[in-house]
């Protein structure tokens, strides 16, 4: 047997040396730079990311577009000025009022989507028609009314003066109007110790206009009975519709509701 193979092995070494290489595939052919006889596979060619690149979506090439117009009007327009040859203005004016046909192509459906579509329509919820104004402020003035109409029960209206400030003596009648109107309790704090006219007997300030930052006067704060919840309304004159509507904002909406 051991006879047999040598014999078959020298019948094959002169065609492998002859070559370099066998007449099969093996794995103990390898380049001569390998280590050994470890053969590794040759490395795969890298994909080509812009190969793979998804095609551009219709909103991605809109983009493109419009960027495309903005930028060869502006470089119109830069030419113009630094150059203001008639030939560079007419292209300049040219571009201008094609792009602002596009705008109002674009102006014209849209009006045309919220005719269609009244709930996409933002001046339903925020009128500025003048009779639609009208109607939308008595409902409100409606719903403000309600909604005040028992708040004495659970707030109160810090108001924080000076004896000597001339807009103190100006807002104190408002306040006075609006506590016997609705029934709303004014609390007045006096920082100097002084009373108002409508206010004659102020309570001192206790290191509450400290706690709440105050740096003017006069200031309303609005204050919760039950939890001591302060809600500062604003500083300065305020008319009693003013009032009004910040009250009910603060107690009866969440932010970005009303909008």
């Amino acid at each position: 047997m051991w006879i047999l193979l040598v014999i078959v092995l020298s019948c094959l070494a002169p065609a492998a040396l002859a070559t370099g290489r066998l007449e099969y595939p093996s794995v103990w052919v390898c380049d001569e730079d390998r280590f050994q006889w470890y053969c590794d596979r040759p490395s795969e060619t890298p994909p080509d990311p812009a190969a793979e690149k998804p095609p551009a979506s219709e909103e991605d090439e809109a983009v493109a577009a419009l960027k495309a117009l903005r930028e060869d009007l502006e470089r119109k327009r830069a030419l113009a000025i630094v150059q203001p040859t008639p030939a560079n203005l007419r292209r300049y004016i040219a571009a201008q009022e094609a792009l602002m046909d596009r705008a109002a192509l674009f102006s014209d459906v849209w009006r045309r989507v919220l005719w269609a579509h009244p709930e996409l329509n933002y001046q339903l919820r925020n009128p500025v028609n003048n009779a639609a104004i009208q109607v939308r402020d008595a409902q409100q003035a409606g719903r403000e009314r309600a909604a005040l109409a028992g708040l004495g029960r659970d707030w109160g209206l810090f108001f924080f003066f000076r004896s000597d400030c001339p807009y103190c003596h100006r807002l104190a009648p408002t306040l006075k109007w609006l506590s016997e109107q609705l029934g709303l309790t004014v609390f007045p704090v006096s920082l100097d110790g002084g009373g108002l006219p409508e206010f004659p007997r102020p309570a001192r300030d206790n290191g509450m206009a400290a706690r709440l930052g105050l740096r003017s006067v006069p200031l309303l704060v609005l204050g919760n009975i039950h939890d001591r919840r302060l809600l500062p309304i604003g500083s300065g004159v305020l008319s009693a519709q003013e009032i009004v509507e910040r009250i009910y904002l603060l107690t009866q909406t969440r932010p970005g509701e009303p909008y």
